[in-house]
């Protein structure tokens, strides 16, 4: 008894000095063909799901930096429909221990398009990282096309198209409301700068086609623990940054032209990157030395208010709300550019501001604010309720018609991801050819069940000018 009480205690007191000498005992388990986990000393520290690496501690003490809802894919994909199994290599995937050591791990994950039209590989080697104080993921991707297949690549204007990595940190976008939010800015390290992308909901430059080299790092900072992505091969690799929940986008640029292009067999691509997060102290050090860059169209990107919307403040007047205002977006139906939108600041119902399309062809244009729900951390809207949407509008030779509705979804009625089986509610009162401001009107019947998005649309159809302000949403009470 004594012995085995005595072998324990050794046991404990080994284990209690390798971990203060920073040195793990992983352990590694195949749950199935495409999925496992990684324990460290009994301690779950990561999980392969399907091809998605989720659960992810960067200490085996710290909190989960990856978590379940947003996976970090672990197979090449297009974020442009990229639920198309054409579109991503996650297909027949599976998951292969290459060699397991107390203080080393190493796996494959393998994957493929639907046809087979692209292959996709990972080698992963997890480590831990004494300097770092964390593990570190060391990813070495590749993407082929194999001989006599084609793989159309779709255009992204934002990022490259060709992903190897999409992160999204847990908690750095809750829609719970009043939920504090992890991290508040990323932060971009390349050779001679470091630049903060502050985290709001505009689309603005500053978040789109990110150019990193060997050696970038980006970063979300700034917590007791912070993911760190950094790129260690040589192509230049093109990143954006999401406006709705900060995930950010790795990958290479191939539509440089933003036409399809079509990647024809004997082709290879592959870049390696690292994992891995930093502790307060080491980043608060790249904070202090970052500079933001005010981008000039935040201050020209009208915002959603809750009230009426003057439209006569933008971001700029609510710096420290910038993580919880979301902006007024814009969209014109049909193949040739036929729109012009812009915040008005010459001209509004009592003052100098407001929205305005200016359409040059025959087609149909609208603002939008589709932001509105709980989706979007506010809270629910009430069963049975009517919801009523007001504006004054101004028109000036328009050749159709302009006005204003309401759109929604609700459970049970129409896919949530099609936009085009949503209910419409438009106003009845419509203004064509030139008409001084006129106020106008929509309210719902009352909907049940509630509806989970609502979004508002103030549209033109037709050529012509329009002019919108004073816009109130209210929910009935």
């Amino acid at each position: 008894m004594r012995a085995r009480r005595f072998e324990a205690k050794l046991r404990a007191t080994v284990t209690f000095i390798e971990r203060m000498n920073g040195k793990p005992h992983f352990q590694f388990h195949q749950t199935d063909g495409a999925s496992g986990v990684i324990l460290d000393r009994g301690v779950q520290i990561a999980e392969i799901r399907d091809l998605h690496l989720c659960n992810v501690r960067f200490q085996s003490d710290g909190p989960v930096i990856i978590g379940e809802n947003v996976a970090t894919p672990l197979f090449w994909w297009q974020y442009a429909d990229h639920q198309n199994p054409e579109r991503h290599c996650g297909s027949n995937g599976k998951l292969r221990l290459v060699a397991q050591e107390s203080e080393r791990v190493r796996f494959v994950c393998n994957g493929a398009t639907a046809s087979g039209s692209a292959l996709s590989q990972y080698e992963i080697e997890l480590i831990y990282s004494p300097k770092q104080r964390s593990y570190v993921f060391r990813i070495a991707a590749q993407l082929t096309i194999p001989a006599g297949k084609q793989y159309l690549v779709t255009p992204n204007p934002s990022h490259g198209e060709l992903e190897f990595c999409n992160f999204w940190p847990e908690g750095v976008f809750s829609n719970i409301a009043d939920k504090p939010k992890r991290y508040q800015a990323c932060y971009v390290q390349n050779e001679n700068a470091t630049l903060r992308i502050p985290h709001h909901h505009l689309e603005t430059s500053d978040k789109h086609n990110i150019v990193m080299k060997n050696g970038s790092r980006f970063c979300w900072l700034l917590e007791e623990t912070n993911p760190v992505v950094e790129i260690i091969s040589g192509n230049a690799v093109c990143t954006g940054l999401c406006a709705y929940m900060w995930d950010a986008h790795f990958g290479y640029r191939i539509c440089d032209d933003l036409q399809n292009k079509l990647l024809t067999g004997n082709r290879t691509f592959s870049v390696t990157y690292l994992l891995y997060a930093i502790d307060r102290q080491v980043a608060a050090a790249i904070a202090a030395n970052a500079r933001e860059i005010i981008t000039p169209e935040i201050d020209q990107i009208p915002i959603y208010l809750p009230g009426t919307n003057t439209f006569a403040q933008t971001l700029l007047d609510f710096r420290e709300q910038q993580a919880d205002l979301w902006p007024w977006s814009h969209e014109s139906e049909g193949g040739e550019p036929h729109a012009v939108f812009a915040l008005d600041r010459e001209r509004g119902f009592d003052d100098s501001c407001s929205l305005r399309i200016q359409n040059t062809g025959p087609g149909n244009s609208q603002w939008l604010a589709t932001t509105l729900g709980p989706a979007f951390g506010q809270p629910p809207f009430r069963e049975g309720a009517r919801l009523r949407l007001t504006a004054y509008v101004r028109s000036e030779d328009v050749q159709n018609q302009t006005g204003i509705a309401i759109r929604l979804h609700r459970p049970g009625h129409g896919d949530l991801f099609r936009v085009s089986e949503y209910e419409v509610f438009p106003s009845q009162q419509t203004l064509r050819g030139t008409c001084e401001w006129q106020r106008l009107q929509v309210t719902t019947p009352p909907l049940s069940p509630a509806p989970d998005r609502v979004h508002l649309l103030l549209r033109q159809s037709g050529a012509g000018t329009s002019w919108f302000d004073n816009v109130l949403f209210e929910p009935e009470t």
